[in-house]
């Protein structure tokens, strides 16, 4: 009896334990319906694409200089920053190829970015469902119908949509990245050394014997646009000749990429008080933040939600220097030029960092006063309106 009394605690003992460690697990994370339409998607894609077509036999991967007059560039996602971080790629192959007729497939977003780029034609992949259960043959359709002498996916990742829409692109050569998505190339691209989205994709395209020259992201807005971006935000901060500091609080929750509202209050109340013209701009995903922002931050201090993706552009292109955790407009305010402060996790930022000569880099757990000082500093040495130097200390 007293061995059946002492096993039955034992058992109740590991079973107290195993419930506790299961209370302590985190919990998963649910994607959002999109995300998760879009996974499933990808992954038919993928299937179909095995399932109906052998796969691609390997040519040289050293691109012929005459013969091709029409390129296809795919970035099969949805991200703003994605969109961004793959002009470079729009820039080389119209160096390498100045007669040439070059079109875009990529998110409804990069439409609106590429105007003004040397780009022909920007196809949209569609995102929402039920669009995207009839939209990708017709894409697929319209893109086969052009004749397209190459196609190339530009991600410089395994990317399943892309090597999906360039693998029955019907293209002559089809280019991108060797690995598990590769089964539509006949030109596989071995994996960049670079590991940092702004070193790999020029590493790519010198693997395919395009310009081996660093190609940094840039989008080009025309002075129309910086014009009125510059007329709004002198309207946000009442016509000062202050120097502007663009303040983004966006940042992808999900991945841990975000800033404690606390801490974007300190710095923000800290930029107002040493006389900068601060402007806080909210994204989508941050939208329903604004009103717990406008009651931390007080009415002196606008909060700005643009949904044009050119008139926040133009915006941002006037400010003097923009702050940021890693996010979309962090990679935008680089390509559009502006002095950029970006907070990143200590492990992002090996992959998605911009380089020196864009961005001023720091850890998310730098302390909001140090973030400060170093905007600030950062500031001082920025121009204001009419050529003289800034007078925030």
């Amino acid at each position: 009896m007293a061995a059946w009394i002492s096993n039955r605690r034992v058992r109740k003992e590991l079973f107290n334990t195993q419930m506790m460690r299961h209370k302590e697990k985190k919990p998963a994370v649910k994607l959002p319906l999109a995300y998760r339409l879009n996974n499933q998607i990808r992954s038919l894609a993928t299937k179909a694409l095995r399932l109906v077509a052998n796969r691609a036999v390997e040519v040289s991967k050293d691109l012929p200089r005459d013969g091709i007059d029409k390129i296809l560039l795919v970035r099969g996602t949805f991200r703003m920053g994605s969109s961004v971080l793959a002009t470079p790629a729009i820039f080389a192959f119209r160096e390498q190829f100045p007669s040439a007729r070059i079109d875009f497939v990529g998110s409804p977003l990069s439409t609106a970015l590429y105007k003004n780029l040397p780009v022909d034609r920007c196809f949209a992949i569609a995102r929402r469902f039920p669009q995207a259960s009839w939209a990708y043959p017709a894409l697929l359709r319209q893109i086969r119908s052009q004749h397209y002498d190459l196609a190339v996916e530009v991600s410089c990742s395994q990317s399943a949509m892309g090597s999906f829409i360039v693998g029955f692109s019907g293209a002559r050569l089809r280019a991108g990245l060797r690995g598990k998505w590769d089964y539509g190339y006949n030109i596989r691209v071995p994996r960049p050394a670079a590991g940092n989205k702004y070193r790999a994709l020029p590493a790519f395209l010198a693997a395919l014997g395009l310009s081996s020259r660093t190609i940094y992201p840039r989008l080009i807005l025309s002075p129309e646009e910086k014009t009125e971006g510059d007329a709004t935000i002198k309207g946000l901060i009442h016509g000062s000749r202050a120097a502007c500091v663009g303040v983004f609080v966006g940042g992808r929750k999900r991945k841990g990429k975000g800033w404690p509202m606390e801490k974007f209050r300190e710095l923000i109340e800290g930029l107002h008080r040493s006389g900068a013209g601060v402007v806080v701009f909210f994204g989508p995903e941050e939208q329903k933040q604004m009103g717990s922002f406008g009651r931390l931050l007080g009415k002196d201090i606008p909060l700005v939600f643009e949904p044009s993706a050119r008139k926040f552009a133009a915006m941002v292109s006037t400010c003097a220097v923009f702050i940021t955790c890693d996010s979309g407009p962090m990679h935008l305010a680089c390509a559009l030029g502006v002095p950029t402060i970006a907070m990143f996790q200590n492990a992002s930022a090996k992959k998605w960092g911009p380089p020196a000569e864009l961005a001023r880099v720091i850890g998310q757990d730098v302390p909001a006063d140090e973030a400060l000082k170093l905007s600030l500093a950062e500031l001082s040495r920025r121009p204001v309106a009419g050529g003289s130097s800034s007078s925030v200390p």
